[in-house]
């Protein structure tokens, strides 16, 4: 992974001032949006979002400002490269209450152009072959194969390095992209009764979306129906 170290690159004051920054921010952020849009802030108990939206926890991808949604609107749910896994009770917990519980009938699997976790896991694919294609600096080269990556990472990351390999030497890195929210819809479609056992049998409508941040354009890539 190529995102750096942060504690390198700062001061011990800039790392203890960080959080402190934030509230005071946040209290004027709060007064100023109140004031402005009074009904901004929801004031009920519940909640009735119309969209799950499983993304990358990516610092880049604010799906807030990608959907132009409100409080209330999108449920969310991000981890290391948008991956969805059947033994994940994370992810199953998050799609369960969603789905069940909230009445969530759409879920956006939402993945972005040089993600790190899927760059990494394009190189870790070409493991053992004989010739390797290299990113380009654009496409992200300081990502590839980096050896400090942590063992959770690479162990979260596995499996998509290995549907990656069965396109060895084929497959582009922005190949690589898209099918990696490709691997993850058909992941969450292969749990179709159990998803139909959650919406009391009613459709839900699973996007498979790629964003881009530095166009801030969202493109569909698929969209599978779910139903009886």
């Amino acid at each position: 992974m190529c995102e750096g170290h942060a504690d390198s690159q700062c001061s011990s004051d800039d790392v203890r001032n960080v959080v402190p920054s934030i509230l005071k921010v946040n209290h004027q952020w709060a007064h100023v949006t109140k004031t402005k849009t009074p009904c901004y802030f929801p004031r009920s108990d519940k909640q009735s979002p119309k969209l799950l939206w499983i993304g990358c926890s990516d610092s880049r991808i604010l799906e807030g400002d990608i959907t132009v949604a409100r409080p209330g609107d999108v449920f969310v749910h991000r981890n290391i490269a948008n991956q969805f896994f059947t033994q994940d009770t994370n992810t199953l917990a998050v799609v369960g209450y969603a789905i069940a519980a909230l009445g969530v009938r759409n879920v956006a699997i939402v993945g972005h152009k040089k993600c790190g976790g899927v760059i990494f896991a394009y190189g870790e694919s070409q493991d053992g072959f004989p010739e390797r294609i290299l990113p380009t600096e654009e496409e992200g080269a300081e990502c590839y194969a980096s050896s400090d990556t942590p063992a959770p990472v690479r162990t979260w990351l596995q499996p998509l390095a290995n549907h990656l390999k069965q396109f060895w030497p084929k497959l582009t890195l922005e190949q690589a992209m898209r099918e990696n929210v490709l691997l993850q819809v058909n992941n969450l479609f292969g749990m179709k009764q159990t998803i139909l056992q959650w919406s009391g049998n009613q459709p839900v409508l699973v996007h498979g979306l790629l964003y881009d941040f530095t166009t801030g354009i969202l493109e569909n890539l698929t969209t599978v129906d779910i139903k009886p």
